[in-house]
């Protein structure tokens, strides 16, 4: 509980990442109150691998019911990761909410690339598994048709718990447009895709992030202890979410790299027209309708891979550090799907090392490395800040602070950046709420030799770093 806050009116944030499922209580000021977290473990059976939609809507309402005071809870929005929807009749799903790490059937996806529209067209690469939420929808209409007609509406994963609260369906652009083939950022509308399927009526009208949409529903209050008259906003996704926060409250150019289990690379003066589908840079949407250019890889997996058995995350020191540079022991992209290495097998390279610490130096300059390589791909500029779970690897943002070539650093203290800018939706159009920010700039290293080490893991790598 943080002191003086507990009296004001507060916000409850769901945020459903990939590997976690947290509950915050945020004060009007953008102060987390209280919080609780559970594993996200996805349900490995028929008729495909999906999320556990009712474990976590249950722990929902026995977390919100324990919490300390629901008194002053007067709104709830929604955030979570994307590539996800749910297809609802009038009361239930029609589909569980499939995994996008699932393997889409080949003969599916031959037939779906035969009609999916042109990268100018969506800004949306082809990505592995069920990353493309048209290619997950083209799936299930032409596997299970007769099921696909009970369909009443389609919705993006932030607004299915929206419904889930409310029982209002809406539709919002930052999840319509995370590269799903089913938006055309150019002209702001559904893409081709969607009128060509017969998908355009089972969308629910579009609301921004920061609607109200209405009172929860009163099973939802007479469950939870929730005042009825609390309000529920639309949601949104997550990284956009964070990106959010400084959307609202900086006026200096910036761009952003969200971390967590996916490092998201925004970079917002990139000409859209020169982004490249074959190092999965696209254009996402920000909550404004603002087409969005971004890069992205599973960071957070791949350092979660590398550096197993290795004890405390991030635990290592610039002796280790220097060790691994000066032996040029290197890791070479990649160990998961998609990113600015699409189809590339990941390797070692070098010198087998002695210590954990040693392993988990290595691992951080890669992900650092292949961070860069995707912001030099989006030629990123302006002050660069970085949020989420990577700021506890001071070595990961000091690189990126020596070799990325913004004006300025930054590192954004909030341990909860995500949840925060998604909390402070309810106050959008409040010019008399300070947004928050807690910014820390970050300094450069020194005399790390990291050149030589740089352009050797280039060469081998084939990345493109200036």
């Amino acid at each position: 509980m943080t002191a003086g806050l507990e009296n004001d009116p507060s916000t409850l944030v769901l945020d459903v990442g990939k590997t976690h499922v947290k509950l915050l209580v945020l004060s009007e000021v953008g102060s987390v109150i209280e919080e609780a977290k559970m594993d996200n473990q996805s349900i490995d059976r028929p008729p495909y691998t999906h999320f556990d939609t009712e474990g976590i809507w249950q722990w929902l309402l026995l977390t919100v019911n324990n919490l300390a005071d629901k008194s002053k809870i007067r709104a709830i929005v929604s955030t979570t990761h994307g590539c996800a929807a749910a297809l609802v009749d009038d009361s239930e799903l029609v589909f569980p909410v499939l995994d996008y790490e699932e393997e889409i059937p080949l003969e599916i996806s031959e037939a779906f690339e035969a009609v999916v529209p042109s990268f100018a067209e969506t800004q949306t690469p082809n990505l592995p598994g069920g990353q493309n939420l048209g290619r997950q929808l083209f799936w299930f209409q032409r596997n299970y048709p007769e099921r696909f007609l009970r369909v009443k509406w389609i919705l993006t994963y932030p607004q299915y718990w929206t419904w889930r609260l409310s029982g209002v369906a809406a539709s919002e652009l930052t999840s319509i447009g995370c590269h799903t083939h089913l938006w055309n950022p150019h002209k702001r509308c559904y893409s081709t895709l969607v009128d060509q399927q017969g998908w355009g009526a089972l969308f629910p009208p579009i609301r921004p992030a920061s609607d109200a949409l209405g009172p929860i529903l009163s099973k939802v209050a007479e469950k939870t202890g929730l005042l009825p008259e609390c309000q529920v906003y639309n949601g949104i996704h997550d990284s956009n979410a964070a990106y959010s926060l400084y959307l609202r409250g900086r006026t200096k150019p910036f761009s952003l790299i969200s971390t967590g289990t996916w490092v998201i690379i925004f970079s917002p003066r990139f000409p859209v027209a020169n982004l490249n589908e074959e190092r999965d840079t696209l254009a996402n949407v920000d909550l404004r309708g603002e087409p969005l250019p971004t890069g992205r890889y599973m960071g957070g997996r791949e350092f979660e891979i590398l550096g197993k058995n290795t004890g405390a995350e991030n635990k290592f020191t610039e002796t280790d550090l220097r060790k691994v540079i000066s032996r040029k022991s290197f890791i070479l992209p990649s160990y998961t799907p998609g990113g600015p290495f699409m189809n590339r097998k990941g390797s070692i390279y070098g010198p087998k090392l002695e210590s954990n610490g040693e392993i988990l130096a290595r691992v951080t300059l890669y992900v650092a490395l292949v961070t860069l390589t995707s912001m030099r791909i989006l030629n990123v500029d302006g002050d660069l800040i970085i949020s989420g779970s990577f700021i506890k690897n001071l070595w990961y943002c000091r690189l990126l602070a020596t070799l990325g070539g913004c004006e300025r650093c930054y590192i954004d203290n909030h341990t909860e950046s995500t949840a925060i800018g998604a909390g402070m939706l309810p106050f959008w159009n409040n010019d008399s709420i300070e947004w928050p920010s807690n910014l820390t700039l970050i300094d450069k290293c020194k005399d790390l030799a990291l050149k030589a080490y740089v352009e050797e893991w280039q060469n081998l790598s084939g990345a493109t770093i200036n």
